[in-house]
């Protein structure tokens, strides 16, 4: 059996990768992108990448979508965290986190605390709320294979309730 490489007999690159790690995470790369076009043929939302940072998104391109950086989010998840319950309730806490978040900005909108008075901006308070938007995309792939379509379904419902009670109060 032949000696494994090792970086004294390969040269690691400047991408910090032998030629032979970085053949490999090349085809690691395409079979993931493979993986990702099949399950898109198929409708899922899951995505699936490699490695601890998350895929680029580029501002102004069709990947700014709330659906498509969520699901960039849950690949980029996916790949560094472990599946399971424990997952689900951090992502769970994290939108509880990012709701305070929002709660923090306003009241440092808002100037309540005399000590420090206002400190941040309704485009502050807005930013929050995108982030706390996100991360409820985020987390209800945890709890569904079609989050886009089961929001949308659940928004349907409560417009057709706030139509029916607007009609009920003669509105």
């Amino acid at each position: 059996m032949p000696a494994p490489l090792t970086p004294a007999i390969e040269p690691v690159g400047a991408d910090g990768f032998t030629r032979r790690e970085r053949v490999w995470l090349d085809q690691t790369i395409k079979h993931m992108a493979e993986l990702n076009d099949l399950l898109a043929e198929r409708g899922s939302p899951r995505r699936y990448g490699i490695g601890p940072e998350a895929p680029p998104v580029e501002p102004g391109s069709e990947t700014t979508g709330l659906w498509q950086v969520a699901n960039n989010a849950v690949a980029w998840l996916n790949a560094t965290n472990l599946p399971g319950d424990h997952e689900t309730a951090m992502r769970l806490m994290k939108l509880a986190e990012e709701a305070g978040e929002v709660m923090q900005a306003y009241i440092g909108m808002q100037g309540q605390n005399p000590r420090k008075g206002k400190t941040h901006t309704a485009d502050d308070v807005a930013a929050e709320l995108c982030d706390v938007i996100l991360t409820a995309a985020v987390a209800l792939h945890q709890f569904t294979d079609q989050p886009a379509a089961t929001l949308d379904h659940h928004m349907r419902r409560v417009n057709h309730r706030m139509k029916q009670a607007s009609s009920d109060h003669g509105n």
